[in-house]
């Protein structure tokens, strides 16, 4: 299998390869500036062709730093394309040395206009944002470590208040958006496209910063590839490839999955998790749940295999056995039982893959002593089989590792960081950008959207990590990259699905309906199939 994506950096990682691209291969800085100047140039010429003839205008918003050199030398480039441009200054005069250069240069085009109207202007003066067809915002680069405020603040508000009647374009990111996280750092600017230099930041593909992007396209910069030390972080975009199946397999190499998932209150959680376990490859489904499931389990899954808790509990090795992966969790309950099963698998053999979620996870956040995130990783990694996988959202994160939910949202990328140096186990950080965390690397999610947000989503994951958790077991894929193909085409699907019938209307139900058509085969709702 192979991930099918593009790939983030760092802001740090970027700005080596800046400095790798100046110092080892002696490209001037004033030549990055002008070729990242260019490309979104070209961007705005394309978007909007026809200038000189449509009398089309353009403000310019330009920081002190080199991200205002690109704002200049992108003025300087739509004033040789027939358009007006006005440059409108966060302060006056001064600024980085690649700054004051792209000034001059943009003085120097100004002056030889052929009839272009162009003006240079400050905050402190009045600017009348809707009388413009675009607004580029080139006012702070990838190095932003502070809170804007003041008159700026004030500016991108009023930007962000003209969207629609101006088509705001940001300069490799959207202004007050941190490069690094994604976090909002005060105020920032909502662009309806970025155009974003080399490759795509991690907080252009982490949210908030995705949202305010707008359409992100990557531009060549100028630097080239052998600069950049660092790999980057994968970034999944569309379904996994997955291997070709055995013309002569059967339903024992496909995988056997036992599922201990459901209860009175929450049936709906196992069947979920069963069907998207077949819709994903599975050879063979098995449940562990109370009895009163069973009526539902038969009427809509019922390929599935049937096991009552009281019958697993007194038979564990003999129900356990020859199954290949493990699911539990899903509607499982936080009771007296309910721990009794969570107990059962973590003895259980190292030679399969398990799989927690939901409840399961609730469960195991009451095992834990009280102790920092770190010391709560530790106890973990001792505690769960080798080969385990962690699918929590961040109220679930948040009771692992002992801190709140807001702290997960703002230290998303820490805490990542700090579990893959700490342990083996996969973890897989369910969000609107999720982050799987395991084989010593981060690997982020593109696809999806909001109309995922809806109940029995997790279940479906859960279920489809499940299935192709056994290319693990058979050598063709490590546990942590099942569960990126997992999250991937999770995704995928809940994409195809939004597209059919739209995101408000989307449930849990569609995208496993939908997972066939991820998985490149025609979908039941093709097929005039009720799945």
């Amino acid at each position: 299998m192979a991930i099918v994506g593009g790939r983030a950096y760092t802001p740090q990682q970027i700005r080596d390869a800046e400095n790798e691209a100046m110092t080892v291969c002696a490209i001037p800085e004033s030549r990055l500036i002008a070729t990242a100047a260019s490309a979104v140039t070209a961007e705005i010429c394309g978007r909007f062709p026809g200038a000189e003839t449509k009398g089309l205008r353009a403000a310019v918003l330009v920081g002190r730093g080199n991200n205002g050199a690109d704002g200049w030398m992108t003025a300087t480039g739509l004033l040789r394309h027939g358009w007006s441009v006005d440059v409108i200054r966060t302060s006056e005069a001064g600024g980085s040395a690649g700054c004051s250069e792209a000034y001059e240069t943009f003085l120097e085009e100004a002056e030889k206009s052929s009839g272009n109207s162009y003006s240079a202007a400050t905050l402190s003066d009045a600017v009348a944002w809707d009388s413009y067809d675009v607004i580029v915002d080139a006012v702070f680069g990838i190095g932003l470590n502070r809170e804007v405020s003041g008159e700026v603040a004030s500016a991108f508000s009023e930007i962000n208040a003209k969207r629609g009647r101006a088509y705001v374009v940001s300069v490799d990111v959207p202004s007050g958006i941190d490069a690094l996280t994604g976090a909002v750092l005060g105020a920032a600017v909502r662009a309806d496209c970025t155009v974003t230099f080399s490759a795509k930041k991690t907080g252009l593909v982490l949210y908030p910063g995705r949202d305010y992007a707008g359409t992100c396209v990557v531009a060549d910069a100028g630097i080239p590839a052998r600069c950049f030390r660092e790999e980057g972080y994968a970034v999944l975009e569309t379904a996994p490839i997955l291997p070709k199946r055995a013309r002569d397999g059967h339903k024992g190499i496909f995988g056997k999955i036992l599922i201990i998932a459901g209860s009175a209150t929450g049936p709906g959680a196992c069947i979920l998790a069963a069907k998207a376990c077949y819709r994903s490859g599975a050879g063979i489904v098995k449940a562990v749940a109370p009895e009163v499931v069973l009526p539902e389990l038969l009427r809509f899954a019922p390929e599935t295999v049937f096991c009552g808790r009281k019958r697993y509990v007194s038979r564990i090795a003999e129900e356990q056995a020859g199954y290949d992966v493990r699911l539990i969790g899903p509607g499982l309950g936080t009771d007296a039982e309910a721990s009794e099963l969570l107990t059962s698998v973590l003895g259980g053999s190292d030679d399969t893959v398990t799989v927690f979620d939901a409840d399961a996870l609730n469960l195991l956040a009451k095992l834990l002593s009280d102790g920092t995130p770190e010391q709560r990783i530790r106890q973990l990694a001792a505690m769960l089989p080798k080969r385990s996988i962690l699918t929590p959202h961040p109220a679930e994160l948040s009771r692992l590792l002992g801190v709140t939910v807001g702290e997960v949202s703002a230290k998303r990328l820490d805490f990542a960081k700090l579990w893959i140096s700490l342990c083996d186990i996969v973890l897989v950080m369910k969000d609107a950008c999720t982050i799987v965390a395991g084989d010593g690397k981060l690997v982020f999610n593109a696809t999806g959207n909001d109309g995922m947000g809806t109940a029995g989503s997790g279940d479906v994951l859960a279920g489809i990590a499940s299935a192709l958790a056994n290319f693990a077991l058979r050598g063709t894929a490590t546990p942590a990259e099942c569960a990126a193909f997992a999250v991937a085409l999770h995704g995928t699907a809940g994409d195809i699905a939004a597209s059919e019938i739209g995101r408000v209307s989307l449930t849990a139900g569609d995208i496993i309906r939908y997972l066939p058509r991820a998985l490149g085969a025609p979908s039941a709702i093709e097929k005039g199939t009720d799945d």
